[in-house]
């Protein structure tokens, strides 16, 4: 099981969204050319969250890049990060987590304010997601 929502949310400010206790410093977060990935954990489970997204930076020109180096605030309006992803991970047996607490998706969808599509099975980044299972709605959207 995996799960799917849009943020434009930093990640490190999604973490402190998802377990506010986290200081920004011990998140474990880090990126490459298209992707940016962290793991998260909260205090109610035994396992990660692995979350990553494509960061949207591949996609934004040279040329844009360059003429808005140093103004962050409208290289943040320019960057369209993809999807954020989630799914269950247990780092010390380095294996996936399968079944994810039917709570876990409207935690998400309630403490970053998005809706959360919920997919069976694992994620693969060369296939498309299809259909949910279900949508969660956040009932602190605004």
């Amino acid at each position: 099981m995996y799960f799917r929502f849009n943020s434009r949310l930093e990640f490190p400010a999604l973490a402190q969204a998802l377990c506010a206790d986290l200081a920004e410093d011990v998140i474990d977060w880090d990126s490459e050319n298209v992707y940016e990935w962290m793991y998260v954990d909260l205090p109610d489970l035994d396992f990660s969250l692995n979350i990553s997204r494509e960061h949207g930076w591949a996609d934004v020109d040279d040329e844009i890049l360059d003429q808005h180096a140093g103004d962050d605030q409208k290289l943040r309006e320019i960057v369209q990060p993809g999807p954020v992803y989630v799914f269950g991970w247990n780092r010390e047996r380095s294996e996936y987590v399968d079944e994810l607490p039917d709570a876990l998706p409207s935690f998400i969808a309630d403490r970053i304010g998005v809706d959360v599509s919920v997919f069976s099975g694992r994620i693969n980044v060369d296939l498309p997601d299809g259909e949910p299972l279900m949508v969660i709605r956040s009932n602190t959207t605004t």
